[in-house]
């Protein structure tokens, strides 16, 4: 058989060509048909003021299809929600539906609200230290051990959440804690009767906490006084308005279920931290179930503003267990003074303002429903009410009981002894205390024939039927929601009914 092995060899080769053109060909067609590969896109960090932030969706390139994409953070491909403050390092990854590939990108969310944080250990607890001025959003959680050193400020646009159940002590570093809302800043404390929120001194935990360990809960607001703006004692912030930003329904937030525990630090003369000051705050802020625990200077005080408050409790105030003045015009249900044997002056002690007695507005509020219970505390100084430096008011279904002084007193100008603007008040039916019970006290009524001649209110030389501050009277009581559709309705003087004691469970005795 013949074979031209040239021919052959020639052949081949040209089969081999064109078997390299056609892979060569196929390879090209292959290649234009996949995707270059999947990549993703991250933001840069993210910086909030706020511990809620918006985190946006990175962008996503090269997928042969669908695609899926999910973070680190929430396991979806939204990352947005609550922050801890600082930085978060979140991670995008994004995978190819079709192929399987993926690709990932990162960065960070960072929280910066104005407030620093440390560690510090006491004992076998390790505590979240927090100092400076908040200028976001921060949530004080039930779950963690607190620690505020200095003056925590809440700036105007911030808001302080305090969860129920927490608990939130002031240390014992040579600083003042306390608490301050300026205007336009707000606090949310919402605890519960089964789970109050808690402020206290860190000596609690050794049993060694006394009065006056820090500054306790300052409140500044927008709403009217009768001095204008005015700055907080303790260089706390400034409140008031100066007639152009005045907004008497101003809103500061809510404080419910809140107990504050030896507060009221003595800084100099006039110059006194309470447990709660509500510093020209407005009627749109919400204040109910609150209790302040022996502390050295008042319980509650009031400069100025609108607010109403309900269901409240002071204990052991080594000073006023209740104090208003520069206009005070707000609303009161429900007020409990419990005076303890170390020290006390006035269940309430009630200023227009001390400089002006005239100065309008004048503090005229509207209560119902109070007790306040005395103690002789050694100086035989202690009195029930004094309404003095031209307060106007009107109280009613009041039981004031066991002050070695004065049960109520009417009183003029300590500075002016020409001034009769309080005693005119009175009057004039301005000042008003009716449907009320001065029993037990050193001298029932002083300097307030009004009151005393009035047939609606009582004068008995003991108070029986009360257990501590629990238990009321039907005889002559006035029904105040005739008065206001603030108030809750009921027909008995005094504060706690003893089939109804709200002050159990939440409150310290």
């Amino acid at each position: 058989m013949f074979t031209n092995n040239n021919f052959v060899t020639k052949w081949s080769g040209v089969f081999l060509f064109l078997t390299f053109l056609a892979v060569g060909f196929s390879s090209c067609e292959k290649e234009d048909d996949t995707p270059m590969g999947i990549s993703v896109n991250c933001p840069a960090d993210v910086v909030s003021a706020s511990s809620n932030v918006t985190v946006p969706i990175p962008t996503v390139s090269g997928a042969s299809g669908n695609f899926t994409i999910t973070n680190n953070i929430t396991n979806t491909s939204d990352a947005s929600g609550s922050y801890a403050t600082g930085a978060t390092t979140v991670t995008y990854t994004v995978t190819d539906d079709t192929t399987g590939e993926t690709a990932t990108c990162s960065f960070d969310v960072i929280v910066d609200n104005g407030l620093t944080f440390s560690q510090e250990t006491i004992g076998a607890t390790t505590y979240q230290k927090v100092e400076g001025t908040l200028t976001g959003d921060f949530t004080f959680a039930a779950t963690e051990n607190w620690l505020i050193s200095g003056g925590i400020f809440v700036n105007n646009g911030a808001t302080l959440n305090i969860e129920a159940g927490t608990t939130i002590y002031a240390a014992d570093d040579g600083t003042t804690p306390f608490i301050a809302i300026q205007r336009g800043g707000k606090i949310m404390a919402n605890g519960t009767s089964t789970a109050p929120i808690v402020l206290t001194s860190i000596k609690e935990l050794d049993g060694i906490a006394g009065p006056g360990e820090w500054g306790g809960i300052v409140i500044n607001g927008y709403a009217t006084t009768n001095i204008g703006e005015g700055v907080g004692e303790g260089g706390t912030g400034t409140y008031g308005c100066d007639g152009s930003n005045c907004d008497d329904a101003d809103n500061s937030g809510t404080i419910r279920y809140v107990r504050v525990e030896y507060a009221g630090k003595i800084l100099g003369t006039d110059n006194e931290l309470n447990g709660f000051s509500f510093n020209g705050v407005g009627s749109g802020t919400t204040v109910e179930y609150v209790q302040a625990y022996r502390g050295s200077d008042d319980g509650f005080e009031f400069f100025g503003g609108t607010v109403n408050v309900k269901y409240a409790v002071s204990t052991g105030s080594e000073d006023d267990s209740f104090d208003w003045t520069f206009g005070w015009s707000g609303k009161g249900q429900f007020w409990v003074a419990n005076q303890l044997g170390v020290a006390g002056d006035r269940g309430i002690e009630a200023d227009n303002n001390g400089d002006d007695n005239t100065a309008s507005p004048f503090s005229n509020p509207l209560i119902s429903n109070v007790t306040l219970v005395g103690f002789d505390d050694g100086d035989g100084s202690n009195t029930g009410m004094r309404l003095r430096e031209g307060t106007k008011g009107k109280i009613y279904n009041a039981i004031v009981t066991g002050f070695p002084n004065n049960g109520i007193r009417v009183s003029n100008s300590e500075d002016n002894a020409a001034s009769t603007v309080t005693t005119d008040n009175m009057n004039n039916g301005e000042l008003v205390v009716a449907n009320s019970v001065s029993a037990g006290n050193g001298t029932p009524w002083k300097d307030a024939p009004v009151f005393e001649n009035d047939p609606t209110n009582t004068t008995l030389a003991g108070m029986g039927g009360l257990s501590g501050y629990v238990g009321t009277i039907s005889e002559n009581a006035k029904d105040p929601g005739t008065l206001d559709g603030w108030f809750s309705p009921g027909t008995y003087i005094g504060a706690v009914r003893s089939t109804q004691d709200w002050t159990a469970g939440w409150t310290k005795q």
